[in-house]
Formats: C-alpha cells, structure tokens, sequence
C-alpha cells in the first residue's frame, strides 16, 4: 500500500569544508538524485514490483557553497508519487545537514509491515501480529583483504555476479537480474523529477 525510503546523512561540514567539483554542478550532471536517487527509485520498483504512474519531487541545494565553490546541484530530494497498481510513495535524501540518521526503508502492505533500518535491523509483521526481528547476518565468509566499503556490498554483488555468469553460461534470465531496460525506467522517473523542476 505505501513505500517509504529515507537516508539522511551528515555531510553539512563537509560540504562546507571540500570541494564537489562535477557533483556540484547540475550541468555536469551532479547531484545526489543521480548518485543515490536512481538506486532509490529502482529499489522502490523491485520491492513493490510496480512502475511509477505518477510522481513529483524536490531537488535542493541546502549548502549552496562550500570550499570556495557555488553549487547548484542537489544535495537533498524529495519525492513522492502512486505506482500504476495504487501503492503510494515517499523517498528523500538530506546531505546538507549536521545529524544523520542513516537509512530506513518501510513497506506497508495488506498482509503486513517490513522495515529495514541502517541495513542491519529487519524487522517483519504480519497484520494483527507485532514486528519481529529477522536476522540478516550473510552466510559465508568474506574474501580476505576487503575494505569496510567492499565487505558492505559483498554480499549482495557475490549472488548477482552468478547471475550475470548464469545468463552468458547458459542463457538463464533470473527475475531479479536487473536490464538495461530497468536504468532507462529509473531514468524516464528521474527525468520527470528534473524536468518540473524548471
């Protein structure tokens, strides 16, 4: 029935203190909607398996300078819509602020709740039931050597990465194989978004 995607993350002294370059300027395509929004709004298309119908957004630049830079690009979004079977939506990002609460994910359902907090709490109620917490330590071991960033992504990359060997092996499409097809869908929502932005 309802998405809901927020991440807040406290880079405000950062953006004051380091220069953006590129990912200051919308001309160059800078901005958090193209560096986290798309994956925002495909997981938002994977999880409740629906396209966007309709959606409106807010980009803005709440440090619009920094590190002797003038920025233009976004540093936080709003957005919020209804998919084509009627489930509703709500994702945001704020950078620019000082106290980041990290990420939290909610879907809200006939049968049920599931939220994700920080991508370590799993918590999952059926109707009329409390929430209880699923645990979601990976399996396996990590190859040895991985940074902090690459032991995060890990487990997610190892099982697509056979899926991609799957199809070229053997032809095997897997359901949760993205295509090509998918980034143009994020990108036909996110170009939406900017277009009525101007």
């Amino acid at each position: 029935m309802h998405f809901e995607y927020h991440i807040s993350s406290p880079q405000y002294q950062s953006l004051h203190s380091n220069k953006r370059g590129w990912m200051g300027e919308k001309q160059q395509f800078g901005g958090m909607l193209g560096a986290l929004g798309t994956h925002m709004i495909d997981c938002l298309r994977w999880l409740v398996d629906d396209e966007v119908e309709n959606v409106n957004g807010l980009l803005h630049t709440h440090v619009p300078e920094g590190a002797g830079e003038m920025r233009d690009a976004d540093d936080g979004f709003f957005i919020h819509g209804k998919m084509k079977k009627n489930c509703t939506f709500s994702i945001q990002l704020l950078s620019g602020v000082n106290h980041g609460f990290g990420s939290s994910i909610k879907v809200f359902g006939r049968q049920g709740t599931m939220t994700l907090e920080n991508d370590k709490l799993l918590l999952i109620g059926q109707a009329q039931a409390p929430l209880e917490e699923l645990d979601i330590r990976s399996e396996g071991k990590l190859p040895a050597l991985q940074s902090k960033e690459a032991a995060a992504y890990y487990p997610a990359f190892y099982p697509f990465v056979e899926k991609v060997y799957d199809y070229f092996a053997f032809h095997q499409v897997d359901r949760d194989l993205p295509l090509i097809e998918y980034g143009h869908h994020n990108q036909v929502v996110m170009d939406t978004i900017i277009e009525s932005q101007t």
